[in-house]
């Protein structure tokens, strides 16, 4: 039986930092027309918004992974397009507003929240809100399904321990 978990704010970001960054995934998700899963990060990031943004195509890693670390590159790729929108002038300007400086953390709430929106995730039949079926679906690690299933107080499976970053 799973148990019930609310998400320690070790877990995440302060409350005012997770609400700017969801409503910079918003801005994102509606300026890319993405609606359901899995969110392009790759094209994300090849093809920054209104070109608020520099991205070098060259330096962005393309390392496919396998077995537990599968879709570990697609969370790396959503770190780095924080990074890349929170170094822009323009995109901040756009209101595309990255909270910056921003601990490792916040970085990690926010490519979560890209790959695994708030309500995709509430969205999904209690059957389908397991790790296993969120990694499969979003292409994202069993791990940071597990760790968003917590942050949205939602029920993990039994003798699931999420540890803070």
């Amino acid at each position: 039986m799973p148990s019930q978990s609310n998400a320690d704010s070790t877990l995440s970001a302060p409350p005012e930092t997770r609400a700017r960054i969801h409503r910079l995934v918003q801005r994102l998700l509606d300026r890319y027309g993405v609606t359901t899963p899995p969110v392009p990060i790759d094209e994300m990031l090849r093809r920054p918004v209104l070109n608020l943004w520099d991205t070098n195509p060259e330096k962005v890693s393309t390392i496919i992974g396998h077995g537990l670390y599968r879709y570990a590159p697609r969370l790396a790729a959503a770190r780095l397009l924080y990074r890349y929108i929170s170094d822009s002038a323009g995109a901040r300007a756009a209101g595309f507003d990255a909270p910056w400086p921003a601990a490792r953390r916040e970085v990690k709430y926010f490519a979560r929240c890209l790959l695994m929106p708030d309500d995709w995730i509430r969205a999904l039949s209690e059957a389908d809100r397991t790790p296993d079926a969120i990694s499969g679906k979003f292409q994202v690690t069993p791990f940071d399904a597990l760790i968003r299933l917590a942050e949205l107080g939602l029920p993990v499976p039994d003798g699931s321990n999420v540890e803070p970053d």
